[in-house]
């Protein structure tokens, strides 16, 4: 039986940026979770990154776009909810990436949507600092935010979430309480 008293002295909400078991476990189906329902594959190394205001991000370079790999950050100081919402958030960036509908051009000076030029990289930073209600009106940022919004319940109910239940104390607490 899991205990109040043992999360927190266990540092289970804590800031911590090495990732408990828990988290491991919590991370990979979701991400497993996305690779099987867009049909991509990609070597995608989830960390923690503790910024104020940033809920999740992935970085978008040569790695990414001619390696196939990604590093995607989670804020840990929110719910686990919107972890998960945040990761399906970025997964759906990576899904983007892979299947060639997001890209940079060969310069990284602007960003492509499904093959045409859609924004400058310029236009792009400035809009994700001064304009969010335009930024995330992006074809990409849509998208993105549909399927976090959309995806939570469909990810909860499958057998990626249901299938963590046993494999983990506080795994187990988090999937009876969330």
């Amino acid at each position: 039986m899991i205990r109040i008293k043992d999360i927190l002295t266990e540092d289970l909400f804590g800031t911590s940026l090495k990732m408990k078991p828990h988290e491991t476990l919590m991370v990979k189906a979701v991400v497993a979770f996305m690779m099987d329902k867009f049909n991509f594959n990609a070597k995608i190394i989830v960390k923690k990154k503790d910024k104020v205001g940033m809920i999740g991000d992935i970085s978008l370079n040569s790695n990414s776009v001619d390696g196939n790999k990604f590093y995607l950050h989670f804020n840990p100081n929110q719910s686990y909810k919107r972890i998960i919402q945040s990761m399906l958030h970025e997964l759906t960036h990576v899904k983007q990436v892979v299947k060639g509908e997001l890209l940079p051009n060969k310069d990284y000076t602007a960003i492509l949507w499904k093959g045409k030029e859609y924004i400058t990289a310029k236009e792009y930073g400035k809009l994700m600092k001064t304009d969010v209600p335009s930024y995330r009106k992006l074809p990409w940022e849509v998208e993105a935010e549909n399927n976090m919004n959309g995806l939570y319940s469909s990810f909860i109910g499958s057998k990626y979430w249901k299938g963590l239940k046993g494999k983990d104390e506080n795994m187990d607490f988090i999937i009876d309480n969330i």
